[in-house]
């Protein structure tokens, strides 16, 4: 499969490649672009341009991903892409997959208690993906900037704040394992058990979604497993001195 580049004109990447449009999005790039060339819009919409050519490798091309390349961009702006990907999620793709299911529900006919454990094992799959991203929020991401703004100015800052004292980027990967085999336990459900009863165009609007959702937060856990954590880890041993 080819890859982009900078001189690739960004008209052309979407039209072969259509699931990339949120990635842009998040990269802040909205349509309306004309002809320029990703070089041409980064430069004028102050993006990384490097940076945005990696990222939009990474998510169309599954076998592709530069681990040399990525590693060298700051953790500041790895961190700021992955907030972007996380307000995607919470405000865009969770609630459209609610709609789907409340419609496969609404519905269904002939009585719907398989279908209704769907939204009971989903419900459940959401309020453990909300609890991922407030962690990462709220302590994997503000912990990796302290320590990275203690490595880039040791004169402001040279002991941790008592709440990451004791925190290590140990186990943060383990989480999105775990994560990925719910979303399979979910997708297997839907794919496997269910009834002769629903609507047809629902269910494989609400799989497709599921299945769309399931590449893209692997292709974010790739990013934050790959190239966030080996550098937290650097980090880490220049501040801690952990092994």
């Amino acid at each position: 499969m080819e890859l982009f580049n900078e001189n690739s004109k960004l008209a052309t990447v979407i039209h072969k490649d259509h699931t990339l449009l949120p990635v842009i999005n998040r990269l802040g790039v909205k349509l309306g672009f004309g002809d320029s060339t990703i070089k041409q819009l980064c430069v004028r919409e102050g993006i990384d341009v490097t940076f945005f050519v990696e990222i939009i490798n990474v998510f169309h091309n599954e076998s592709y991903f530069s681990k040399k390349k990525l590693l060298d961009f700051s953790v500041t702006v790895v961190i700021d892409y992955l907030l972007k990907t996380h307000k995607y999620y919470l405000e865009y793709v969770l609630p459209e997959q609610e709609r789907l299911i409340d419609l496969f529900l609404l519905n269904c006919q002939n009585g719907c208690k398989e279908n209704e454990l769907i939204q009971k094992f989903y419900n459940k799959f959401r309020e453990e993906f909300i609890n991922h991203v407030e962690f990462e929020e709220s302590r994997v991401f503000p912990y990796i900037l302290e320590l990275n703004e203690m490595v880039q100015h040791p004169s402001k800052k040279s002991v941790l704040s008592d709440q990451f004292k004791n925190f290590t980027i140990k186990g943060f990967e383990q989480e999105h394992s775990d994560m990925d085999e719910k979303m399979l336990d979910l997708k297997n459900i839907i794919i496997k058990y269910l009834p002769p009863n629903y609507d047809l165009n629902i269910g494989n609007s609400l799989l497709a979604s599921l299945f769309v959702f399931e590449k893209d937060t692997k292709n974010h856990s790739r990013i934050e497993d790959k190239i966030l954590v080996p550098k937290v880890r650097q980090l880490e041993k220049m501040i801690k001195g952990d092994e």
